[in-house]
């Protein structure tokens, strides 16, 4: 105490280093255990790097190989499924080769003996119609469509052609109607692109209160906006089954990228005088056979069968794939 007394900033002096010492003393410690720490996660990480390396998660030259011989093959795939949806064979070849009328007065003329062809046939085919029956184009009963009108109605008309001749083949008893889009102009076009909504569709040229068109069910549309596109039909007849199947067999060869989108069936309720009171009796000899009835008699049936024609939309050329 007396020396402390006799050389205070001498002892003070020692005090301080030595809290000065502790302190480094306490420092090296801490590092020197946060360098054990990091040279213990340093040795994790190479262990785990070894092990990602040892993997060989890049991909090797066989893989590689493997990746573009898949993707050669379902790049052939998508173009073969492409080519199958516009069609196969002469009808669909005759379909995108058919000149298009360039005057409305011509498209009048083309529609004109289309109709009396359909009709030729139907009563050929004793399938019965209406007397002024004009298979879905009585706008167009005294004029022809406007001009920027022509090209979709021209190829309407064809495909309207193919669909008839399809169902007549099958031999209905009666065709009721056949009804399609309508179709747009090319403002209204843009129009339904911008997502703007299109004014009411015009009446029939026709005197008759029969309309051509129909919208079909967006729920069962095969359009999806940007890559597939479609045009609708509808046909309407009264038949058996076995005509509906055989219609339905025929739009299956996909000689035209037509998809049935729906079918509905109706049962035919026939009002006439022996259905609701009965058959009256008659009298029969002896000799006359009573003709067998059948186990399963041929019921018809009013059918709606509503078709798309499938368009498919060009995808837009861009840097990852150029237009050649």
């Amino acid at each position: 105490m007396a020396s402390f007394k006799s050389n205070p900033a001498y002892y003070t002096l020692l005090g301080a280093l030595g809290l000065a010492a502790l302190a480094a003393g306490w420092g090296i410690y801490d590092r020197s255990s946060a360098a054990q720490k990091s040279a213990a996660q340093l040795t994790q990480k190479r262990n785990e790097l070894n092990a990602l390396q040892a993997v060989n998660p890049s991909p090797s030259e066989v893989n590689k190989a493997a990746v573009e011989a898949d993707l050669l093959r379902t790049e052939i795939a998508l173009g073969k499924m492409r080519q199958e949806l516009k069609g196969v064979g002469p009808v669909a070849e005759a379909l995108r080769n058919a000149p298009v009328p360039s005057e409305p007065t011509d498209v009048f003329f083309n529609l004109e003996t289309f109709v009396e062809k359909m009709r030729q046939k139907a009563q050929a085919l004793k399938i019965k119609i209406k007397p002024d029956e004009r298979f879905g184009f009585y706008t167009y009963i005294s004029t022809g469509p406007d001009r920027d009108l022509i090209p979709q109605v021209f190829r309407q008309r064809l495909v309207g052609e193919y669909l008839l001749d399809a169902l007549m083949d099958a031999r209905p008893s009666e065709f009721l109607s056949l009804h399609r889009e309508r179709p747009l102009t090319k403002a209204e076009s843009a129009a339904l692109a911008a997502g703007q909504s299109l004014p009411t569709a015009p009446t029939s040229a026709s005197s008759s209160s029969v309309s051509d068109f129909f919208q079909i069910d967006p729920r069962i549309s095969a359009r999806v906006p940007g890559f597939v596109g479609a045009t609708a039909f509808r046909l309407t007849f009264i038949s058996n089954t076995e005509s509906l199947r055989i219609l339905l067999n025929k739009l299956a060869t996909f000689e035209l990228p037509l998809v049935v989108r729906s079918v509905e069936v109706e049962p035919v309720v026939t009002n006439t005088l022996n259905s609701i009171f009965g058959t009256a009796a008659t009298t029969t000899t002896p000799a006359e056979p009573v003709p067998p009835k059948p186990l399963v008699e041929k019921v018809l049936s009013k059918f709606t069968v509503t078709v798309e024609l499938i368009d498919l939309v060009e995808a837009p050329a861009t840097e990852a794939n150029p237009t050649p």
